[in-house]
């Protein structure tokens, strides 16, 4: 083949890929913050069950960014506050082409200012209600392949790094004379890496390992300061999802529920004695 005819061939190629990236850039421009709103709050809805609402995006196509503004969460019906968590930003740093495959490439996501609110209510609290509806931990027994739905299709994620700074947790507490009614918890730093590497992760997926590895660290650090009732709840769901709870913590279920035993049998004894 003369090198003219290459040169040509090659010019009219990189002429097409040109046009495919300026229509699909002003596609993005024209829809892709409706696109984005309507995926994070469909699977957010899905893995939570509760309503969630997503204030405002700032999406920039050519540089790969995406800005989430002000992510709430609604509690499940019967608590007093509407809200269960609020994000002020969560920030992505995607790989443009890959919005054209199954599955988005995602070199971060990172979560800022989370204000998440934890109430009891009788012998449970919201926490422990938003972990039980979470999507369980897969079995690891193969199951038959079926075609996806409409509604299951979508996007996966892949996902180098994920961050979650400045979580802030209050846990409002039932009365009890003597004690404070609010606990105020600073949550550490969390870093997951390699999302999506040995298992799909679609938005819905995404949620619930959030909202997992959040609970996670209120567990971890509030063993000391929180109701053993309240983190034995959370243990327990967390349990339910795979989780292991460092030392000190898995136990405190039992622990709690053997000291609630412990005192009904005080109060027997009193009685007899009486």
């Amino acid at each position: 083949m003369k090198k003219g005819k290459i040169k040509k061939i090659v010019r009219y190629a990189a002429i097409g890929i040109l046009a495919v990236i300026l229509i699909a850039s002003l596609l993005f421009s024209l829809f892709g913050d409706k696109l984005i709103r309507v995926a994070v709050e469909t699977g957010a809805r899905k893995a939570l069950q509760v309503d969630v609402r997503l204030e405002d995006i700032s999406t920039s196509l050519l540089r790969g960014k995406v800005d989430l503004v002000n992510f709430e969460i609604d509690n499940p019906q019967g608590y007093q506050h509407e809200s269960f968590m609020k994000v002020g930003h969560v920030f992505m740093d995607l790989n443009t082409t890959s919005l054209l495959s199954d599955t988005v490439e995602m070199e971060k996501i990172q979560l800022e200012n989370i204000k998440l609110v934890i109430e009891q209510k009788g012998t449970t609290n919201n926490l422990k209600e938003i972990l039980n509806n979470l999507p369980k931990s897969e079995s690891t027994e193969p199951e038959p392949e079926s075609k996806p739905t409409e509604e299951e299709a979508g996007k996966n994620f892949r996902i180098k790094v994920l961050e979650i700074n400045n979580i802030e947790v209050k846990a409002k507490l039932l009365p009890i004379p003597g004690r404070a009614d609010t606990v105020t918890l600073r949550i550490k730093p969390i870093r997951l890496e390699n999302l999506g590497t040995n298992e799909k992760i679609d938005t819905a997926a995404l949620t619930a390992k959030i909202i997992t590895a959040i609970s996670k660290g209120i567990a971890e650090q509030g063993a000391d300061l929180l109701p053993t009732d309240m983190i034995g709840s959370i243990g327990d769901e967390l349990g339910k999802q795979g989780e292991a709870l460092i030392e000190g913590t898995k136990d405190i279920g039992k622990s709690a529920t053997d000291a609630i035993k412990d005192i009904g049998g005080l109060f027997k004894k009193k009685e007899k004695e009486e």
